[in-house]
């Protein structure tokens, strides 16, 4: 069950989020952060290929470097889960989201994943791509994941997200819109609620 959650929670993020192990056994490894960083300077020769300037430049999609890099900060537990909101659209309504994923991910050290190539165009300020996911023992599978630009940044898309976590059994606020599963989970919830109170208040009544 662990495994499950984790690829399911893993794809997401990583369709969102961090890749300490970014690669399989047979799979050449992502570089590090300044690596990353470092080999998309000098292979790019025109405009700015920094960090902050692909994940701001809603003309270019970013690169599987700086993809990754994304992911690294999502899965960092050395930083706070309210700073990383911008990798996720929507996510600032419930950034404790990101504990939950870098809870599984300790949980689940020997499961990997890596954004593989190509990140293609699906319309305006939109981009698919698949990451590679690997269970120990077990063949790397990939997840369809996409990325869209939302206020000023490059973030992955909350519907990609979302399915993810579900099946993840992980709740937020931040899906409740975006099926009839997590709205139907909230009206359970509120329904008990009430139904709780309800008997509170009657039972008040005939004692008076």
């Amino acid at each position: 069950m662990k495994f499950r959650k984790f690829v399911v929670i893993g794809g997401a993020a990583a369709v969102l989020s961090l890749t300490a192990a970014c690669g399989s056994d047979d799979s050449v490894p992502v570089p590090t952060v300044a690596k990353a960083t470092s080999a998309a300077s000098s292979s790019e020769a025109s405009g700015d290929s920094s960090y902050e300037a692909q994940v701001t430049d809603p003309k270019k999609r970013p690169t599987v470097e700086v993809l990754n890099e994304m992911l690294q900060t999502a899965l960092d537990p050395k930083v706070p889960a309210k700073d990383k909101t911008d990798l996720v659209e929507g996510s600032e309504v419930d950034p404790s989201l990101f504990n939950q994923l870098v809870k599984l991910k300790k949980e689940n050290p020997d499961v990997t994943y890596e954004i593989k190539k190509p990140i293609k165009s699906n319309g305006p300020k939109r981009a698919n791509f698949n990451v590679m996911v690997t269970l120990p023992g077990n063949a790397p599978t990939p997840i369809a994941a996409s990325i869209v630009y939302d206020d000023g940044r490059w973030k992955l898309s909350k519907q990609t997200v979302c399915p993810l976590l579900a099946q993840g059994d992980v709740e937020t606020p931040l899906c409740e819109d975006q099926s009839a599963a997590p709205s139907g989970k909230s009206t359970k919830k509120s329904a008990a609620s009430s139904s709780k109170a309800t008997p509170k208040s009657s039972a008040a009544t005939p004692s008076k």
